[in-house]
């Protein structure tokens, strides 16, 4: 194939909403006139994802490298001297999925993005390797010298609820991890455990019974047992590649988003998932800024104030709401799908 051959440098981890992302630059490239891989020399990864994901041992293969950053500074100081004497600047660009690049880090409360770091050291960073700093916020003011660029897209793989039918495995469904994501999950619960039926729900994920991670122990911080004494089913993350079939498999699966996401209008893998799944997605007041996405029509799928009702109503007048949610995912497909992503992203490179 001739036209660009993007590599991409990032922290992988298997289980990852960015793994995810990436996974569907590489299955639209050839849509989009181009070639996707990921960099191994620079790059962190656990060891699943040499058999997930296209990984590039030789730098030379790339006619462009695109850096994204999460929660975590991964290059080293020798990877960063490979990347700039390896790629001309006009060819490198960061993606900067947490809002790094800012004159301070945000903070929402007690959450925010700068971990051990400083606004300063992330700046410098992203100085020294691109003039081109891309943020996938979708509302408010951007940070002087960052562009929009949604970086995220909808899945290639899109199922009508209606053709799943009404009959699943369970009514009301979580996947994913709990990161600042406890309140909104267990008050969501609290709401349909009022419903008769109770509705049979599930949680997969990790930090949902007790266990937290080192060092962000408010972030998933839960009460053990909490969940299963309310009967819901929890079990571990769901494998790479089959989030959005898993979601599927429910009726009804939120949009939870934590306070920074909903604080800054950030996009996620998830929003775009969970459209795609074939359930309906519930979103929470937080996630309510997603309606410049979904469009006026979601309005119905708004959980409110109220969210039993809510979660009745869907459950009991789903054809509807399933009509409204094809509508709804023709037109993001159209608008953020991968291919039309990734052209958006090569534009960036002029």
């Amino acid at each position: 194939m001739t036209g660009p051959r993007i590599l991409i440098s990032g922290n992988f981890h298997w289980q990852a909403g960015f793994s995810h992302t990436v996974e569907g630059y590489v299955r639209a490239a050839g849509a989009a006139g181009c070639e996707v891989r990921v960099s191994g020399p620079l790059s962190r990864m656990d060891d699943q994802v040499p058999g997930l994901l296209p990984v590039e041992p030789d730098l030379g293969w790339g006619t462009h490298l695109v850096v994204m950053f999460e929660a975590r500074q991964f290059l080293t100081p020798e990877q960063i001297e490979l990347a700039t004497r390896t790629f001309p600047r006009s060819r490198r660009l960061v993606v900067d999925f947490d809002l790094h690049w800012a004159d301070e880090q945000p903070e929402l409360g007690v959450d925010g993005t700068a971990g051990k770091y400083t606004a300063e050291s992330w700046r410098s960073l992203y100085s020294e390797l691109s003039d081109v700093m891309l943020q996938p916020k979708l509302t408010g003011k951007m940070a002087p010298g960052a562009e929009f660029f949604s970086c995220i897209g909808m899945p290639e793989t899109v199922c009508h609820p209606l053709t799943l039918g009404r009959q699943r495995d369970y009514d009301l469904q979580y996947i994913g991890s709990n990161w600042w994501r406890w309140e909104p999950l267990t008050a969501l619960v609290e709401a349909a455990v009022t419903l008769r039926p109770v509705p049979r729900m599930r949680v997969c994920g990790r930090f949902w019974d007790g266990a937290t991670s080192p060092g962000f122990e408010d972030a998933t911080t839960s009460v053990p047992g909490w969940l299963a004494e309310r009967g819901v089913e929890l079990c571990p993350p769901v494998a790479f590649g089959q989030v959005i079939s898993e979601m599927g498999r429910s009726l009804i699966s939120p949009v939870l988003v934590r306070p920074l996401v909903a604080g800054t209008g950030l996009l996620t893998p998830r929003m775009f998932e969970t459209l795609a799944s074939g359930a309906l997605p519930a979103l929470s007041t937080d996630a309510e800024f997603l309606a410049e996405v979904y469009g006026d029509e979601c309005a119905p799928l708004l959980l409110g104030d109220d969210p039993a009702t809510t979660l009745a109503r869907l459950t009991t007048d789903f054809e509807r709401h399933a009509r409204i949610v094809g509508r709804i995912q023709d037109r993001v497909r159209e608008e953020y799908g991968y291919p039309r992503v990734l052209r958006n992203l090569l534009a960036f490179f002029g």
